[in-house]
């Protein structure tokens, strides 16, 4: 089965899920990389503590989702494959700023959203995350930036093989 195919089956079968709009990730509405990006880090903090549910609850869903938890925690820990778990973290702030100079941005445009791509730090040796030497694999994602109310929230896009 193709990368592509892991990613999205089951996802036009199984019925849109509405979820609780009341635990989304909210920020302010400044369209810098900054601050989207720490929107970004709220929602990989939440993945890297197991909470898939609520990490799923935390993003805009127009349409609702076919996703569930453990169809998210499958795609994003069995992405790379391999004989070990991977597993998300937190890496030390050097890496942290290694993902952030990579991340892609563009601010919110006529079309009224804005987009940014930014790697989820994964590993297999998750016992010590802020060690220097773990080795790390990002998975990269995207997402629009859209306003609601006074605030932003996102809306997960894709992910990029």
């Amino acid at each position: 089965m193709s990368i592509f195919s892991r990613l999205f089956r089951n996802r036009s079968k199984s019925p849109l899920v509405r979820l609780r709009e009341d635990r989304l990730i909210l920020f302010p509405r400044v369209d810098t990389k900054e601050n989207y990006l720490k929107a970004f880090w709220r929602w990989v903090s939440l993945i890297a503590e197991d909470d898939y549910q609520q990490a799923l609850e935390a993003l805009q869903w127009p349409n609702g989702t076919s996703w569930t938890a453990d169809a998210l925690k499958e795609r994003v820990t069995t992405f790379f494959g391999g004989n070990d778990p991977w597993s998300v973290v937190i890496p030390n702030d050097r890496l942290v700023g290694v993902i952030n100079d990579a991340a892609d941005f563009k601010p919110r445009d006529n079309d009224e959203f804005g987009w940014f791509m930014a790697q989820i730090p994964l590993t297999t040796q998750p016992a010590d995350p802020k060690n220097d030497e773990i080795t790390l694999m990002g998975l990269a994602c995207s997402f629009f930036v859209r306003p609601r109310g006074e605030n932003y929230v996102m809306e997960f896009e894709i992910f990029h093989l």
